[in-house]
């Protein structure tokens, strides 16, 4: 073995040189990797976002003649963004963003500035609600249940290699309220098919097969705490998650590809599968072969539309809608004035928005919401559904996914007066 030495007083070590130079940002210098694993620790969705928002913002300032650091620029901003219609949420969005980056830079909002900035958002609330035109809140995905579930699987063909994965896909996303990025994540050795005791109604027990899921980070995990997802396997075998699981399984032993790596892998258009598929591979080279949270999200939407659960856009509608989106910019930018201009992109965002609620919304979130939702209408503590889907049960996050309506034979009305006849 050899033994370290420590070098001599006076003797100069020499530096070895970098692959990427130091950078400099908000006054602090930083190696090459520091920045890049800075970078890296934010997920890519949330970069994108806050970059787009930023850019946003140096463009209207750019376009009416302020600068990014002035005091009244980020309230002046939003309020535009009211004014041209956009929702509450965006304006929630745009603040916290930019909120958050003129502080790190040498321009951090006053007091003033921030209380201002919350009144405007305050105000689009109100307005809002009181429109008549649109229904008020944010456009959120609704929710699958366990009849919708079932719709979207029968149409896979269970019998082919797509089939078999992509019904792995939505059931397992389905079962462990996975956000989208969730189950593209896991990896072979993060799954264990077993045998579990469980207490049956007569009094006994009974064994039943169960899947245990190791998940090791979330988006509420950065630190990679890990939690482990324990799911028992429902009567109903079509909706069985384990089922579809152990058909995939198969799949990649008889392609000799039960071996470290992710669980879930690609397949192209001629059935090859993992990293022998064709076409472009995920940036990480340790995932390579894995899908990605884009892939999930697209098989939910793809299926639901196949199930008839949410309307397919005609040609003639989609072009239609951009046609309107085109009018609306053009007549804004022949307004005569900034306030003028807003009016017409409000009406035009509007009308986009009403149509929008007008109609289901199923999303790779869809799962997440619908196995919430329905484990909470199955008399489950919320307490206990919260920990089931990695949530603080007093968290605003959590409560968004509870029907907040009473049932008919809940109604508080009933039994005030006899019910009419």
């Amino acid at each position: 073995m050899t033994a370290l030495v420590p070098a001599a007083p006076g003797t100069a070590v020499p530096r070895r040189a970098r692959a990427h130079p130091d950078v400099s940002t908000g006054g602090m210098r930083m190696t090459g990797a520091a920045a890049r694993r800075l970078i890296d620790s934010v997920p890519r969705s949330s970069r994108d976002a806050r970059t787009s928002r930023w850019g946003s913002y140096t463009d209207w300032c750019a376009e009416n003649g302020w600068t990014t650091t002035e005091p009244g620029a980020v309230l002046s901003h939003l309020a535009d963004l009211a004014d041209r219609g956009h929702p509450t949420g965006t304006l929630e969005a745009h603040f916290g963003t930019l909120r958050g980056l003129r502080a790190i830079g040498t321009a951090p909002l006053g007091d003033a500035e921030i209380k201002a900035c919350q009144r405007i958002i305050v105000h689009r609330a109100g307005e809002e609600a009181d429109d008549p035109l649109v229904e008020p809140g944010s456009l959120q995905a609704d929710g699958v249940t366990p009849d919708d579930l079932r719709a979207m699987v029968r149409k896979l063909d269970r019998t082919a290699v797509r089939g078999k994965r992509d019904a792995a896909v939505l059931l397992v996303s389905w079962w462990m309220a996975a956000r989208a990025s969730e189950p593209a994540r896991l990896n072979l050795h993060d799954v264990k098919i077993t045998t579990v005791k469980v207490d049956d109604p007569a009094g006994g027990t009974a064994r039943v097969k169960a899947l245990v899921i190791k998940l090791r980070r979330s988006k509420a995990d950065q630190k990679a705490r890990g939690h482990e997802i324990r799911i028992l396997a429902p009567g109903d075998d079509e909706l069985c998650p384990i089922r579809a699981l152990e058909e995939w399984l198969a799949v990649l032993a008889d392609d000799g590809q039960l071996t470290p790596g992710p669980l879930l892998r690609r397949i192209d258009r001629h059935g090859n599968i993992g990293a022998k598929a064709a076409g472009r591979h995920t940036a990480d080279p340790k995932r390579r072969g894995g899908i990605t949270a884009e892939t999930v999200s697209d098989i939910v939407t793809a299926t639901a539309r196949a199930a008839e659960l949410t309307p397919t856009p005609t040609p003639e509608e989609t072009a239609a809608a951009a046609q309107a989106r085109q009018a609306a910019y053009e007549a804004a930018a022949a307004a005569p004035t900034a306030e003028d201009a807003g009016v017409i992109l409000k009406t035009w965002r509007s009308a986009k928005r009403a149509a929008q609620k007008a109609v289901r919304r199923i999303t790779g979130h869809s799962m997440r919401r619908g196995c919430i939702q329905a484990m909470l209408a199955a008399g489950h503590p919320a307490e206990k559904v919260a920990l089931h889907s990695r949530h603080s049960p007093s968290s605003s996050a959590f409560d968004v996914y509870r029907k907040k309506t009473l049932t008919w034979n809940e109604a508080t009305t009933r039994g005030v007066l006899d019910l009419a006849a």
